[in-house]
């Protein structure tokens, strides 16, 4: 299955360097049904690639959503593929090696939200620098660098400057989103609450702080 995702990826590249939009993909039949935007953004020396799909329900009202996957270092396409995102893999039986079958995913967050996924921190996914240093990359680093991006990001599509921000993420994002939505809230005192569906925060040691934690952080959003 591995091998068949690098294929996959390998296949999608030209897309990607290519085009913004995509309109189809290797392994689904016909038209995507839903509008994506593939690219990158400049943050310093780092290259972030993104993918970006609008709100299936109403794109001028409905909020963005900046999605940052776990990790440290898993690609946002897992996000999109096997998470929240607008596509799933067709499960069978048996599986021959060839190429996977994608399928519509019709319980994606799209349905009601603008949603950036984000391929970070630096050699995430498709994004990349030219200089190896760029690469020592910790959270305190990565989180400035996520809120640059989404400030360039925003600059160049402006439709969505007045849509409610949220930031979320998974597992180890947990670590990284609170920071990110700290940055972003500084320059922007409206910005929406963060969303966190079973972040990493602390040890499994601290099990129970962290449950305690995540409560915190969802009364701390809904007083947001």
């Amino acid at each position: 299955m591995v091998s068949c995702l690098l294929q996959l990826l390998l296949i999608l590249w030209p897309l990607f360097i290519s085009a913004s939009i995509v309109t189809h993909l290797p392994g689904f039949h016909g038209p995507l049904p839903f509008h994506i935007e593939t690219g990158y953004d400049g943050v310093d020396e780092v290259q972030f690639f993104y993918y970006f799909i609008e709100s299936e329900g109403n794109p001028a009202q409905d909020p963005l959503l900046l999605w940052r996957t776990g990790g440290p270092g898993c690609s946002a396409f897992s996000a999109l593929i096997i998470q929240n995102g607008t596509l799933k893999f067709k499960i069978v039986k048996y599986y021959n090696g060839s190429l996977p079958t994608l399928l519509y995913h019709p319980f994606s967050w799209t349905k009601v939200s603008n949603m950036i996924f984000l391929d970070s921190p630096v050699g995430t996914g498709f994004s990349f620098s030219n200089t190896s240093e760029t690469y020592v990359d910790g959270g305190v680093t990565s989180s400035l660098r996520v809120h640059k991006f989404i400030r360039n990001w925003l600059i160049d599509h402006p439709k969505f400057l007045s849509n409610p921000l949220y930031v979320g993420g998974d597992s180890y994002a947990g670590k990284v989103v609170p920071f990110i939505t700290h940055l972003i809230s500084q320059g922007s005192p409206s910005t929406s609450p963060l969303a966190m569906p079973s972040p990493w925060v602390w040890s499994f040691k601290k099990v129970i702080r962290w449950l305690k934690t995540s409560s915190i952080f969802l009364c701390a959003s809904l007083a947001w």
